[in-house]
C-alpha cells in the first residue's frame, strides 16, 4: 500500500477542519483555564510540593521503607485532593473533559458517516471477514 501524499485533498480538508476545531469555544476555554493554572502561584506551589512528595515516595519504596511510603501515599492523596478542589483546577479539568467529549463526538460522526456511505456503495452488505485469517464468521 502506498503512503498517502501530504497534498491529498482529504488531508488538506482535515487540516482545515483541525483549524476550525482550534477556534472552538471549548478550545478557547481550555487555553484560558490552562493559562490561569500556569500563572497561579498557589497551584504551582502545590504542584511542586506534590512532585517533591512523589520523589520521597519513590525513594521510600526503593529502600523498602514501607511505613514511611504509606504515610507519603496518604499525604499525596490529601495534597492531590486539595489541588483538585481548587476552582481554577476544576475549571481546567472540566475544560479537558469538554474537549475530549467534543473530539469523541466528531470521531463518532465521521465514523458513522463514512460507514453509512461505504454500506451504500457496497449495496448495503458488509463483508464480515476475520481480520486474522480472512475466513467469514471466524473468531480466532
Amino acid at each position: 500500500m502506498e503512503p498517502i501524499p501530504e497534498n491529498h485533498p482529504v488531508l488538506k480538508r482535515a487540516r482545515q477542519f483541525a483549524e476550525l476545531i482550534q477556534e472552538s469555544e471549548e478550545i478557547k476555554r481550555f487555553r484560558a483555564a490552562e493559562q490561569q493554572v500556569q500563572n497561579s502561584e498557589t497551584v504551582q506551589k502545590r504542584i511542586d510540593v506534590i512532585r517533591h512528595k512523589q520523589k520521597e515516595w519513590v525513594v521510600a519504596r526503593h529502600y523498602q521503607k514501607t511505613e514511611y511510603a504509606r504515610l507519603l501515599e496518604k499525604e499525596l492523596d490529601q495534597l492531590n485532593h486539595e489541588l483538585e478542589s481548587l476552582p481554577i483546577v476544576r475549571e481546567y479539568q472540566q475544560s479537558q473533559v469538554d474537549i475530549n467529549d467534543l473530539l469523541q463526538i466528531i470521531q463518532q460522526v465521521i465514523a458513522s458517516t463514512v460507514s453509512q456511505k461505504i454500506s451504500v456503495v457496497t449495496g448495503g452488505k458488509m463483508d464480515h471477514k476475520c481480520g486474522n485469517c480472512g475466513h467469514r464468521g471466524c473468531s480466532c
